[in-house]
């Protein structure tokens, strides 16, 4: 059976949105390269998903999935990605990161 990764409306809106904060609060020069960035986090998530460790989600983050992975496209950021799982089919509610107060007590180590 295929792997299928699969984002919640909200994560779409969300990676979408991201596109414009990166931009509009210069982490990147050209809105192209923030569109690329979030390309990239997306390839990552979906050819690691399987792959990575599955850490158990904190109970405050539960609502957004039972299990999360890290994800690292550069040095300084590391992406927490929540989701739930059925077989081979990953459904991804939420990504934060470890700039993010909340993220404090996940692991950050890849």
């Amino acid at each position: 059976m295929e792997k299928v990764v699969i984002y919640s409306k909200e994560m779409e809106f969300y990676l979408n949105d991201l596109i414009d904060i990166l931009f509009y609060n210069d982490y990147f020069s050209y809105k192209e390269n923030a569109e690329n960035y979030v390309l990239k986090l997306k390839n990552e998530i979906e050819s690691v998903i399987s792959l990575k460790k599955h850490w158990t989600a904190p109970k405050k983050f539960q609502n957004y999935g039972k299990k999360y992975i890290v994800v690292s496209i550069t040095q300084r950021t590391s992406w927490f990605v929540f989701f739930d799982q059925k077989a081979n089919r990953y459904l991804i509610q939420y990504i934060t990161n470890n700039h993010i107060e909340e993220s404090k007590e996940l692991h950050s180590n890849p």
